[in-house]
């Protein structure tokens, strides 16, 4: 799972001249300089446009949009696979588009620079908690219980899917504990698969690896760090790098594994090059579309043996306070706001519609065009013994324990990096 403008002259005087009011640009509708309704309006959207599971549901809801706002046009600038660098440049630029997808360090960190929209009044207006299942509410506030994106999406786990065919090819069984992951590793590669196509490219599938691997001991995982509940020395920890620089030693990864993108690494498994593929359940509509029974998943196969059963339904992955942001300098920011809130539910509504999305977060009831595919039954299913989910890299509230994090993975899959030099740093970026 995976969006410019200034403000007028005449309210930028006002700000110059009077810096007690520097906070303008992020109040509610009333503060604002958006053209009246029935003018035609361009808005500019920074998101994700690459797989069907965000095609389909984005044309969808353009489509809706068109008949909610019909004098609203909007142009797309598909976000780069780039952990959000490309746009925090743009805020650094006073560059951002009209909405942009905003991740919850993404966030944390624009609402320091005052460069994303609170959008409380937003909400309030158009009734958009009204519209929520009592599951999603959480995805609509901020730490601070305040809205500065809307949630067009569900809570995801983390998950590995394998490649049933190449298996089978490499006489290997499907893992449930550590000890089965390990030697399903040695076999894959000895038969001359890439065991795990995992993309180095961006740094959260690494971090992603590394709480699947801690959360089989503190079902917190990366959670706990970032809370300052844990620290990096403890066992759970430990243990994951250890486990980690094991794997990548029996050769886990593909060789080149930093210059491996998204697409590289989905194409991998699709194509039989690799055996299993790191991602979260919003791939489970594609992937079962297109792999059919070839596919199937597990969620963390690397608890030790004798806590496997006990840990099995303790994920990695979970929901987050993201969705889709308003740059708060939008020269039409009323609209922009407007359109945001409305966008992102007939996403969420696309998402169930056209991909058969098995998180859904309306109270209204959707039914999916297709029916859900093997895997999509099977998660339906699985749901509903879930125990606890600890969050994803850009769930990450703590930005100097992200960065962190981020840089200590990545170290790690080299499999040249002490633990040692792992813990310390890590704990580190905590303390800072």
């Amino acid at each position: 799972m995976k969006r410019s403008f200034k403000i007028t002259s005449a309210v930028l005087a006002v700000c110059c001249l009077a810096p007690l009011f520097s906070g303008c640009a992020s109040n509610s509708a009333q503060n604002s300089s958006s053209k009246a309704p029935n003018q035609k309006v361009t808005l500019t959207i920074y998101t994700q446009y690459s797989a069907d599971d965000e095609k389909q549901p984005y044309d969808y809801a353009v489509a809706e949009m068109k008949k909610e706002m019909p004098n609203v046009d909007l142009k797309l600038e598909i976000m780069a696979q780039d952990d959000n660098q490309k746009l925090k440049t743009y805020a650094a630029t006073n560059n951002l588009p009209d909405i942009f997808n905003a991740t919850t360090d993404i966030i944390e960190s624009f609402k320091k620079s005052n460069n994303i929209l609170k959008l409380d009044s937003y909400v309030k207006k158009f009734g958009i908690s009204d519209k929520l299942l009592p599951s999603a509410q959480s995805l609509l506030k901020d730490s601070s219980e305040h809205t500065y994106a809307v949630p067009d999406a569900g809570q995801f786990a983390a998950l590995i899917y394998y490649n049933k065919e190449v298996l089978k090819k490499c006489g290997v069984e499907v893992p449930t504990d550590y000890e089965g992951f390990l030697s399903a590793v040695k076999k894959i590669k000895a038969k001359g698969f890439v065991p795990l196509a995992l993309f180095g490219k961006e740094k959260w599938p690494g971090v992603q690896l590394f709480d699947m691997l801690a959360s089989r001991e503190n079902p917190n995982g990366i959670k706990d760090l970032n809370d300052g509940k844990a620290k990096a020395s403890d066992k759970a920890y430990v243990d994951a790098a250890n486990k980690m620089t094991e794997l990548i030693h029996n050769g886990l990864l593909p060789a080149d594994v930093f210059n491996v993108s998204s697409d590289d690494a989905e194409a991998m498994f699709k194509s039989g090059k690799a055996a299993m593929y790191i991602s979260g359940a919003w791939a489970l509509s594609d992937l079962g579309s297109s792999m059919g029974d070839k596919v199937g998943y597990m969620y963390c196969p690397l608890a030790s043996k004798e806590n496997a059963d006990t840990v099995q339904w303790n994920l990695s992955g979970g929901g987050y306070n993201s969705g889709l942001g308003v740059n708060p300098r939008s020269k039409n920011v009323d609209i922009a706001a407007e359109y945001c809130c409305k966008f992102a539910l007939a996403f969420a509504k696309g998402r169930v519609i056209k991909r058969g999305d098995p998180n859904p977060i309306l109270k209204e009831t959707v039914n999916p065009e297709k029916p859900y595919t093997a895997i999509q039954k099977q998660y339906v299913e699985d749901s509903s013994k879930f125990k606890t989910m600890t969050c994803f890299d850009w769930g990450l509230t703590n930005s100097t324990f992200k960065a962190g994090i981020e840089d200590e993975t990545s170290k790690l899959l080299t499999g040249k990096y002490p633990v040692s030099q792992f813990t310390q740093s890590v704990q580190g970026s905590i303390n800072q």
